[in-house]
């Protein structure tokens, strides 16, 4: 048995956005930083978002890797960000197709 921790990828927006359900105003990295960031750290994982992944040029071919890679994977979706709902989407295929071995 290995001590290696497992990864975790966070997908979710950055700073102060407006829930335009409840008009509530929250604060993302504050989120991450107190609250899914520790309990992820808690329960055994390297945990990450992609504002964290160190790259030269474009964050898609990095953050795709985390996506595809990423032993969990948590979306924040309480603001309704596309961007958090397609890397949402994207695991959800890859895990999919690796479920039935495609």
């Amino acid at each position: 048995m290995t001590d290696e921790k497992k990864n975790c990828f966070v997908a979710m927006g950055f700073g102060r956005k407006t829930d335009y359900q409840s008009g509530r105003v929250l604060d993302l990295d504050k989120s991450y930083q107190y609250i899914i960031k520790p309990a992820a750290e808690e329960a055994g994982l390297n945990c990450k978002r992609a504002d964290e992944i160190i790259h030269s040029g474009l964050i898609d071919i990095p953050m795709y890797e985390q996506l595809l890679s990423a032993d969990v994977v948590i979306a924040d979706i309480s603001t309704s960000n596309a961007n958090a709902f397609y890397e949402l989407g994207v695991r959800h295929v890859t895990s999919v197709y690796h479920y039935y071995d495609c």
